[in-house]
């Protein structure tokens, strides 16, 4: 791991507040991030256009995350050294052309290679855009929340708003990338209004990184409690991106596309409202351990026993602690960054996230291919709970971290 200090940040970052450069940059953050969830509803009609089952699904959705998480770990810190505006620019293109590749996929193979370029979009979009975002708006907290609610909010429409295509338009694996290419478009013209904000450029060389973390054990330890903690709540939504609809459609009877879109997209939906309307004092630790234990425990009662609006509820849960819980881990994140490595340290924490949608979705593909739901889901389930707690025990050896919730942390940790 790579150790940095981080300064108090200059006020000089955060004197291009105005409300349209924000806007622009969340737009295109919530647009990119949309574009790697137009797939959820449409995985079982590909399945069965190509003839594979859950262990090539899982396969399909890592893709997306092994393009994540190789351009995190190659080029994390790339707008730290170019600027926030290219790199921008570049994950919009790069979301165009893998959803170009998705419009005219005709197999497997153009399938795999278009998720690892939209993986790669979405790698890029996460450290510039929540870069961006926190050196324009005044205000830790409304940053953050900003950044959340655009990455949240995002793969929500995505999955909404595919499901209604699919369901009611004709060619839905067609036509809905297509719709998506003319909003990328859209996008591409608010691009013109996002002001370059990091005023640093050094030159950049293509290679592997190592993981930034904070300088001092505490901070180390609170920053990496943050991680897990996002780690785990992630796997709940590689669930819900991958192999939900196959589960929703084998085993609590629900056929229509628009609704397995509305259902899958509830649990975004709940982490963008936890996000953006919950107090304070519900943003903790403890609070979004509780409520995914509660959720992930509540959803594999209803597949058990066949429940959609036990389900429901359990999604709500599980959302909320979503929300919570990576809220949580980016306001620990940018409390502990400067803006010389604020992308670095950024990029850290998504490998995390993207790690806990990696590792949980492969082994749910695998055991349901072997064994079937009930004991993917139930192992699942057990898995993201294990590493949820073992966050919060890391989290506690550390102190309270997050600064918009306990009271005098910003200080602490900055010193």
């Amino acid at each position: 791991m790579i150790v940095t200090g981080c300064p108090p940040q200059p006020e000089t970052a955060r004197q291009t507040h105005h409300a349209t450069p924000a806007a622009a940059v969340v737009f295109i953050y919530a647009v990119v991030m949309a574009g790697g969830n137009l797939t959820v509803p449409l995985y079982d009609l590909w399945a069965s256009q190509f003839g594979f089952g859950p262990a090539i699904t899982a396969l399909v959705f890592i893709a997306y995350v092994m393009g994540v998480a190789g351009t995190l770990l190659v080029a994390g810190s790339l707008s730290d050294a170019i600027g926030r505006r290219p790199v921008l620019a570049l994950a919009l293109a790069l979301a165009a052309l893998s959803t170009l590749g998705f419009a005219l996929a005709d197999g497997l193979t153009v399938l795999l290679i278009s998720r690892v370029l939209s993986g790669t979009a979405t790698g890029l979009i996460t450290a510039a855009a929540t870069s961006s975002i926190a050196e324009i708006v005044p205000g830790r907290k409304t940053a953050s929340v900003l950044a959340a609610a655009a990455n949240v909010g995002g793969l929500s429409l995505g999955t909404i708003t595919a499901g209604l295509l699919a369901q009611f338009v004709p060619a839905p694996t067609r036509t809905v990338f297509w719709c998506y290419l003319a909003v990328c478009a859209v996008a591409g013209i608010g691009w013109l209004r996002v002001p370059e904000t990091s005023g640093r450029r050094t030159r950049w060389q293509p290679r592997i990184r190592r993981p930034a973390l904070p300088r001092g054990a505490g901070r180390a330890r609170s920053f990496l409690a943050g991680g897990v903690l996002a780690a785990a709540a992630f796997g709940v939504n590689g669930f819900f991106s991958s192999l939900a609809p196959a589960f929703l459609r084998d085993d609590l009877g629900i056929s229509n596309r628009a609704v397995i879109g509305a259902g899958i997209g509830i649990l975004f939906i709940s982490a963008l409202l936890a996000q953006v309307i919950a107090p304070p004092a519900i943003l903790r630790r403890g609070t979004g351990t509780a409520l995914l234990a509660i959720g992930m425990t509540v959803i594999e009662v209803a597949l058990w026993i066949h429940s959609a609006p036990v389900f429901i509820v359990g999604t709500v849960f599980a959302g909320a602690a979503v929300g919570t819980l990576f809220r949580h881990g980016l306001g620990v994140t940018d409390a502990l960054c400067d803006p010389g490595n604020r992308a670095e340290l950024s990029a850290t924490y998504f490998l995390f996230i993207y790690s806990g949608l990696a590792v949980p979705v492969l082994l749910l593909g695998l055991i349901d291919q072997a064994d079937g739901t009930r004991i993917s889901s139930t192992t699942l389930a057990a898995l993201v709970i294990c590493v949820a707690l073992a966050g919060l025990a890391l989290g506690r050896t550390a102190g309270p971290s997050h600064p918009d919730t306990d009271g005098g942390s910003h200080d602490r940790l900055r010193k």
